[in-house]
């Protein structure tokens, strides 16, 4: 479990920035995520579906995040952001993390992390179709920014 778990945490660290914009509560969603999921690994009935589930568990804490961020009051606004990255990267980056969420993030998990859409359907619990139509509203939506450029 723990091998899994180690080997996924770039992914879960890229899933969690398409939802949470602060760095820290990234961190803190991905630690309570695998925390979660430690706990409850034995609920887990398919071994082979660990990824699916993790990234669900993980979805759920981002949005737990971003509900308790909302009761609360900024004080600063720094920034997060060391080195910035080349400016095509970062406007791409830019027009992606623009998306509505539900678009967004199966694009990320598909073109981005390797997620099948059948994994994915699985870690949104949504039906494979669905995942399907919100990339596609996803990538006409980046067509059109792009073209309009």
């Amino acid at each position: 479990f723990v091998r899994r778990v180690v080997a996924m945490e770039d992914t879960l660290y890229r899933v969690s920035t398409t939802i949470l914009p602060r760095l820290c509560d990234r961190e803190d969603a991905v630690q309570s995520a695998i925390e979660k999921a430690w706990r409850k690994a034995d609920s887990l009935r398919e071994p082979d579906k660990l990824k699916p589930w993790l990234v669900r568990i993980l979805v759920n804490e981002c949005h737990e995040v971003l509900r308790r961020r909302k009761r609360e009051i900024p004080t600063e606004n720094l920034p997060e952001e060391s080195a910035p990255p080349p400016q095509e990267q970062r406007e791409l980056r830019e027009l992606v993390m623009s998306l509505p969420e539900n678009e967004r993030l199966p694009i990320v998990l598909h073109y981005l992390e390797g997620f099948s859409t059948q994994e994915i359907a699985s870690a949104l619990r949504c039906p494979k179709g669905t995942v399907l139509s919100r990339m596609s509203r996803g990538r006409r939506q980046l067509k059109r920014f792009l073209t309009e450029e």
